[in-house]
């Protein structure tokens, strides 16, 4: 040790010699300045490493602090404190991590209550990403009842807040355009997690579809009509099959509006057919003022009349104009009495009358039909008497030449003529 004493003093008085100056100094004892300057460097770095880890705990107690006493505002203001305090959790002092014992229920909600006023799928991004926050505390900190703590907190922000959020939310759930995207964003939240939560989430948004009528109002249809079967899966799938069963077996109440958005989009015919078979009167009867000659649709007004329901119509009435504004027209008549019910809407008699008229109808198209091809048959008789009297005149008229001609030439050519 006292020769390394004796070269570094045999150093510093080279140094000075030289002013300081360190390629003077090096030219002269290249080797001690090596060692010296390398020591100086390890030197200044620990100093370095020193003041920034003395820097990051500071900011992790001033973090702790900021907990307590300031009123902060936002998630993301928790989120960068809790950020500070995590690197340095290991060796936090005592008197902090008692604070953080003290509190940590405080801290847990007052987080929480950031949340409130945020739509749905932004608050299940940050309570998964307060989850992930809680479950690196529990592998940082010493303290076993502050692990035990915020491993517990980090199951339940997902197993038990998310749940609960995507209820409340289901509860209310209005069926519109913006809420297909949030349905969207919660089926691909869950698709993210374990597949026991996966499951609980899709269950929660399953129990409030499992409770909705799809007939009963327009709304719910067209929110339906605009899932993506790709984006939500079986819940796409069991919505898609409850719609279609609206119209299977007569049973279900369709709204009206439904019924009107159908037919305002080219489905009549499912219309029709729901008519149809409908078997619940009530509703039946409610779609007759509706929709009973108003839709300038004989397709519909007869669906109604098929219906076998007893309610308070005048189909008679309607059969009976359509048959006066047809009176002339056997095929649109006949079309009328082809209608299997139509017996029983404006009886028998009347319904023989009607044969009546169509045969009346035939019969005189019939003898209409034969008086014009006599009429034709006359027509191109007087035009080949036409043909023939102009045929003859003009050989008349041919001869008559022929004979002037020859009256006309000299007797000399007459002999020559008569000698040939």
């Amino acid at each position: 040790m006292e020769p390394y004493i004796e070269k570094f003093k045999h150093f510093l008085e080279v140094a000075k010699e030289v002013n300081y100056d360190p390629s003077a100094l090096y030219a002269k004892e290249p080797l001690m300045t090596q060692v010296v300057g390398g020591g100086a460097l390890l030197v200044a770095l620990i100093v370095i490493l020193s003041i920034s880890s003395s820097m990051k705990k500071s900011a992790a107690q001033a973090a702790v602090n900021a907990l307590d006493e300031e009123a902060l505002e936002s998630f993301a203001d928790y989120q960068s404190k809790w950020q500070k305090i995590i690197k340095k959790i290991k060796s936090l002092k005592p008197e902090f991590i008692e604070k953080l014992l003290e509190n940590k229920e405080k801290h847990y909600k007052d987080q929480l209550e950031t949340l409130q006023d945020l739509p749905l799928p932004e608050k299940l991004k940050n309570l998964k990403a307060m989850a992930n926050l809680y479950a690196q505390l529990a592998s940082g900190v010493r303290n076993e009842e502050l692990r035990q703590y915020y491993s517990e907190k980090s199951n339940e922000l997902l197993e038990d807040v998310v749940v609960k959020e995507i209820a409340t939310y289901m509860k209310d759930f209005d069926f519109n355009d913006e809420n297909v995207v949030v349905l969207e964003e919660i089926v691909a939240f869950a698709n993210a997690q374990n597949e026991e939560l996966k499951e609980k989430i899709l269950q929660t948004v399953m129990d409030k579809l499992q409770s909705v009528d799809f007939g009963s109002s327009l709304e719910v249809y067209r929110f339906v009509q605009n899932l993506n079967p790709e984006k939500l899966g079986d819940i796409y799938t069991y919505c898609k099959e409850q719609q279609d069963k609206l119209f299977e077996d007569g049973e279900v109440v369709v709204a009206a509006d439904v019924l009107e958005y159908l037919l305002e989009n080219g489905e009549k015919e499912k219309v029709v057919a729901y008519i149809r078979s409908l078997k619940v009167p009530t509703h039946l009867q409610e779609l007759y003022y509706r929709f009973f000659d108003q839709k300038d649709s004989q397709e519909i007004d007869f669906a109604f009349m098929q219906n076998p329901l007893e309610i308070s119509q005048k189909y008679a009435d309607y059969v009976e104009t359509l048959i006066t504004d047809n009176w002339r027209d056997a095929q649109k008549l006949q079309e009328i009495l082809d209608k299997e019910f139509m017996t029983n809407i404006i009886g028998h008699d009347r319904v023989r009358i009607v044969i009546e008229r169509v045969d009346q109808l035939h019969n005189e198209a019939k003898q209409e039909e034969q008086t014009n091809e006599a009429l034709e048959l006359a027509k191109e008789a007087h035009k080949i008497a036409l043909e023939a009297k102009e045929i003859a005149q003009k050989q008349e008229l041919k001869s008559s030449e022929s004979v002037q001609t020859n009256s006309e030439e000299s007797p000399e050519e007459t002999l020559k003529e008569e000698k040939k």
